[in-house]
């Protein structure tokens, strides 16, 4: 389980990390990354915090955003450039 006292955009961010480093080829979307990957592991965040994590994740190039057709987008972690 995760420290209550920690900020849930930091927990939000450990269990994302996590996730990946067991499932690297995994990919969602904001929803479904809050429903599959954070709330089984019993960590609820907002939609704010969720964005916090995935922002500074992306920022530190520990994941990557993929734009999908119409507004969406997946987060996944950062493949390969050939």
């Amino acid at each position: 389980m995760h420290d209550a006292a920690e900020p849930g955009w930091r927990q939000a961010q450990q269990v994302i990390l996590d996730y990946l480093a067991r499932h690297p080829l995994a990919a969602d979307s904001e929803q479904g990354i809050a429903q599959w990957w954070l709330a089984t592991a019993g960590v609820l965040v907002t939609a704010d915090e969720l964005q916090q994590a995935l922002d500074a994740l992306q920022q530190q190039g520990r994941i990557e955003r993929v734009p999908l057709p119409g507004d969406g987008a997946i987060y996944r972690a950062p493949r390969p450039r050939h």
